[in-house]
């Protein structure tokens, strides 16, 4: 990890306030619009909600850090790093870090919302078991960025990112839960790392409870889309 290339990969994430504002408002739109009109005053319901919206707001910003690489692409910055000490694990590695970074405002304000807007109340265990879940939960869509960005062309990669993320979020149960969704749905739905995103981050919600088979599925999503975005930053420099 380089850290100088951290530090200057940040602030220039951070400087784009279309896509801060875009991953931070949304979610926060759907918590008020959901949590506070569709599901009247069902209080768990509420933090249903809450949790899935902050989690949705997280994985929208991994998802967008991983795929400026189209762009960078598209501007020949892969040929630059070529010339540089930077290692290709390296660079991955910093990219899934920005992506958690640009997952944390998002969870905040829609954290925000729920306890000030949904007077929603948790205990003080399950408020940082259900932030740290909803945050760290969107590693693997972390990853999955960076591998759509080196597949996506730069004119078309937001479209993509855009799409899969909310086709991901559909099946994952993060609009519905998927105990309510037809049988094949909730079969497709085992198969996606949103399922086992939005298990970690509300397994909190059940008394405290940690869902470890979660865990260790989302840690094999991680690794298999990291080993993917791997290969091919080593063959996307190859070609360069």
């Amino acid at each position: 990890m380089n850290l100088t290339y951290l530090r200057l990969e940040a602030v220039r994430l951070i400087r784009n306030k279309r896509a801060v504002i875009f991953s931070t408002l949304m979610p926060a739109l759907l918590v008020v619009i959901i949590g506070g009109v569709s599901v009247g005053n069902d209080p768990d319901a509420k933090k249903y909600v809450m949790v899935s919206m902050a989690l949705f707001g997280a994985m929208t910003a991994a998802m967008f850090a991983g795929g400026t690489i189209a762009i960078e692409r598209g501007l020949g910055w892969n040929r630059t790093l070529r010339l540089t000490p930077l290692s290709p694990a390296a660079y991955v590695l910093n990219k899934v870090l920005l992506s958690l970074v640009m997952g944390i405002p998002p969870v905040v304000v829609t954290f925000a919302i729920g306890a000030l807007g949904l007077h929603v109340r948790l205990t003080a265990a399950e408020w940082v078991l259900c932030f740290v879940g909803a945050w760290l939960s969107s590693l693997p869509f972390a990853a999955l960025g960076v591998v759509v960005g080196y597949l996506a062309k730069p004119d078309s990669v937001q479209q993509v990112s855009a799409l899969l993320n909310l086709t991901l979020a559909a099946f994952g149960g993060l609009w519905v839960p998927v105990d309510l969704m037809p049988h094949t749905m909730q079969v497709i739905a085992k198969f996606t790392p949103s399922y086992w995103t939005g298990q970690v981050a509300r397994s909190p919600l059940d008394g405290g409870h940690i869902d470890t088979q979660a865990i260790v599925v989302l840690l094999g999503w991680t690794v298999v889309l990291g080993v993917i975005a791997l290969r091919r930053f080593r063959v996307d420099t190859a070609r360069a």
